[in-house]
């Protein structure tokens, strides 16, 4: 588990090392600190064409909070292009978007006052930082002329918690329910900093007590499938429609940790308490609205365990309640709105086991119903993985953005599929596909009462 989480926390990171490679294309590069401890980072191509790209970064513990002001891949052909790249570190790190966006902001700030107002500023990010992106769209769209989230926790926090907590609470209590592992309560008020991943070793018994045999392997299947971990969320995953239960599992086991227990200490610390429940939840309903029961019922048949018995002592089961008042946190700090007054492109990979590429499908509801679906388009990668976007994925996104924003519309063709590989060819390999996500199972609104079996906040 240890290596799990470290993982996790490099993928989400996103190389902060990476901020200070060496440029191959000729720009200036500068970087301060702010008094809050905000790092910044600016290189400015030497033919710069007006537009500054705004990274934001993933969930990082990186030592020094280096800033960083580039993406996995693709930073040295946007600087080709005349893109200025600009990022900071944020002033604190972990589940910072409280602080991050206004830390983006006064980044924004450092790179006018050194070079002078861009022509246009797009926001772009990964991961945590594409949450980021969609606040700082969202809250500022007076400095902000477009964006792009990437592997995005687009749904929010709120059902991006819940949505986790569904698949960690269904394996504990079918598989163990005495193990002493915390899924929620792991911050405690007054209590010192655990170490980083304190509730890895009881989370690697969970899942190899689920592995040891075909009864919790069904389970883990199940909990994973109420967690909408993706069926490919890598390459030693089998293909979609194959029949290989045990290699499913397995793939399913590699992931579970990483797109289930999210580092909550941090975020329950900075929300005073738990921001997820399942008072409420009909798990039978919530399976079969995955379009995954026949697949959960083959996991079953073959372990020769009732389903119907095991979602009946799931109902049965003592449920989560969330304390209203960290809900009223996370959703601050971010549920999107979906008031959108720039255009947005996202893109998301489909075998993403980290972020889940039905928070797309959350996104794009939640925007459907503010009214500004004519502002928002999406993108997927046929790939697996976290953030795993090659560099012409990342600037034909950039470059289809840009000249949305330039021209007032959407050109339907160029943000397809096959108009985004056309654009991406002469840089390299690309992967765009034509795909439509299932639904969230547990989506939750930034509206008060709008997320089913939430309690009012107090006071």
């Amino acid at each position: 588990m240890a290596r799990r989480f470290a993982t996790l926390l490099a993928l989400l990171a996103a190389g902060a090392a990476s901020a200070q490679t060496t440029l191959q294309t000729a720009a200036t590069h500068r970087e301060g600190r702010m008094a809050n401890g905000n790092g910044w980072a600016i290189d400015m191509p030497a033919k710069w064409n007006g537009t500054v790209l705004l990274f934001s970064h993933g969930f990082s513990a990186a030592p020094g909070n280096p800033p960083r002001n580039r993406p996995h891949e693709g930073a040295e052909q946007l600087l080709a292009r005349g893109y200025a790249l600009l990022g900071s570190s944020y002033s604190q790190t972990g589940w910072a978007v409280e602080q991050a966006v206004p830390d983006q902001i006064a980044a924004l700030d450092r790179f006018e006052e050194s070079f002078g107002k861009p022509r246009r500023v797009i926001a772009y990010g990964e991961s945590m930082g594409g949450l980021i992106t969609a606040a700082l769209v969202e809250r500022h769209p007076e400095r902000i002329d477009g964006a792009m989230p990437m592997c995005a926790s687009l749904s929010g926090v709120v059902a991006m918690e819940n949505q986790a907590l569904d698949g960690a609470w269904a394996l504990k209590t079918l598989v163990d329910p005495a193990a002493p592992l915390r899924i929620t309560g792991i911050w405690q008020a007054g209590a010192p900093q655990p170490p980083i991943r304190e509730e890895g070793p009881a989370v690697d018994a969970l899942l190899a007590k689920a592995m040891a045999a075909p009864q919790g392997q069904a389970r883990l299947a199940l909990a994973a499938t109420l967690a909408q971990l993706p069926d490919q969320p890598d390459d030693k995953a089998p293909p979609a429609a194959s029949p290989d239960l045990e290699g499913r599992v397995q793939a399913y086991a590699r992931w579970f940790a990483m797109g289930v227990f999210f580092p909550r200490w941090d975020q329950e610390r900075r929300a005073g308490g738990n921001a997820s429940w399942n008072t409420g939840v009909d798990y039978a309903a919530q399976l079969a609205a995955s379009g995954k029961r026949a697949l959960v019922e083959q996991f079953y048949a073959r372990a020769g365990l009732s389903l119907a018995g095991d979602l009946a002592a799931l109902a049965k089961a003592p449920r989560i309640a969330a304390d209203p008042q960290a809900v009223a946190y996370m959703r601050a700090n971010f549920v999107p709105g979906g008031r959108l007054q720039r255009p947005v492109l996202t893109l998301h990979t489909t075998g993403d086991g980290a972020t889940m590429v039905t928070y797309e499908r959350a996104y794009a509801d939640l925007v459907r119903r503010a009214g500004a679906s004519p502002m928002l388009r999406q993108a997927y990668v046929q790939a697996p993985g976290h953030c795993s976007f090659t560099a012409a994925e990342t600037v034909a996104g950039i470059e289809a953005l840009s000249r949305r924003i330039a021209s007032g519309r959407w050109d339907e063709a160029e943000v397809s599929a096959p108009g985004l590989n056309r654009a991406a060819a002469p840089i390299g390999k690309a992967r765009f596909v034509a795909y439509q996500p299932s639904p969230m199972l547990r989506p939750c609104g930034a509206a008060v009462g709008s997320c089913r079996g939430e309690q009012a906040p107090s006071g």
